[in-house]
């Protein structure tokens, strides 16, 4: 696995002459940044910009070493819709004639009865 910070400070001092992407697994690109003197310039300093923003990782897609451990996303536990917008769809399909007055009434009544 490779370090972050190495991979930076290697795009920071040598960036010009590829050695960051060498470091990192891109041979074809070190090779052309070490002949043009780092793509005259502009992907020194783009390449800078996405190693320190994580977006530029290694070559076999491992992370980077010292990155943070991503934990998984907690479940959902809450409803995602509440009283309110329940009524409001009630309300809706009844002025739209799908629920008749009983229908309405019952749902109306046991959406208030959640209360």
């Amino acid at each position: 696995m490779k370090n972050k910070n190495t991979a930076l400070i290697l795009s920071i001092l040598v960036g010009p002459l590829g050695i960051d992407r060498f470091y990192l697994g891109y041979t074809g690109m070190g090779v052309l940044k070490l002949l043009t003197a780092g793509c005259f310039g502009i992907l020194y300093i783009i390449d800078i910009v996405n190693i320190a923003c994580g977006n530029l990782l290694p070559a076999d897609g491992t992370p980077y070493e010292d990155s943070p451990k991503t934990a998984p996303t907690p479940v959902q536990t809450q409803p995602t819709n509440t009283l309110y917008d329940d009524l409001e769809k009630l309300a809706k399909l009844y002025k739209a004639g799908v629920l008749t007055d009983e229908e309405f009434a019952k749902a109306k009544s046991e959406c208030l009865a959640k209360m």
